[in-house]
């Protein structure tokens, strides 16, 4: 009966908006049933009804993109008023949780207590997860430990600015100067200079290697 009433009320509004006026001399009911236009009334209801529907159960899409944008990145992390870390990059997204999205290429470089660069850490990418306080860079990652030398790459890698380590779970390949190690899975504090491998793959010597 609900469904009814409420057709008959549409019907009336219908009419209202083509000019018919209702009046006493006038039976609406009896006017519609007597014209060719009963069909088409029944049909305009219809989509007006349908209409009326669809929007009630649109929802409005959440937004998911960045909240801010900043360009021309160059962060540093100080310790003691020391410098410790800089980090650069192109661009820095901020979205809505506060993580924060570096879309282009990011390099970091740590420094000793001296204020000399002895590690240089890149990736193609990498994104702040700021619930843990962890950064993942990904992509043709490289950490290069300039003063032994040694470079470790890799598909994905993991920095705590709290507890200045990095990690990763995926392969993994180490030149130093006189060998090429492979393994999966590292460990090693930030300035690369103390790591373990998890599992080592293979070690293959750099004087057997093809000059």
């Amino acid at each position: 009966m609900d469904s009814l009433e409420n057709l008959r009320i549409k019907l009336h509004r219908v009419v209202s908006v083509y000019g018919i006026v209702h009046t006493n001399h006038f039976c609406f009911d009896g006017w519609l049933k007597k014209t060719g236009f009963y069909c088409l009334f029944l049909i305009s209801c219809g989509l007006l009804i349908s209409c009326e529907e669809d929007k009630n159960n649109v929802k409005k899409e959440e937004y998911k993109g960045p909240i801010s944008e900043v360009y021309g990145i160059n962060m540093t992390y100080s310790d003691s008023a020391r410098l410790v870390v800089r980090m650069s990059t192109e661009a820095q997204l901020t979205m809505a949780n506060e993580d924060k999205i570096y879309p282009k290429e990011v390099r970091v470089f740590f420094f000793d207590r001296m204020g000399n660069n002895t590690t240089k850490l890149r990736g193609d990418s990498a994104r702040f997860i700021r619930a843990k306080n962890l950064y993942r860079v990904i992509g043709r990652v490289q950490i290069n430990n300039q003063v032994k030398n040694e470079i470790l790459e890799t598909d994905e890698l993991f920095w705590s600015p709290d507890t200045k380590k990095i990690y990763t779970d995926k392969p993994v390949d180490i030149k130093t100067p006189d060998q090429v190690l492979h393994g999966v899975g590292m460990d090693s504090n930030q300035d690369f200079t103390d790591y373990t491998i998890r599992r080592v793959t293979g070690v293959v010597s750099v004087k057997s290697l093809p000059q």
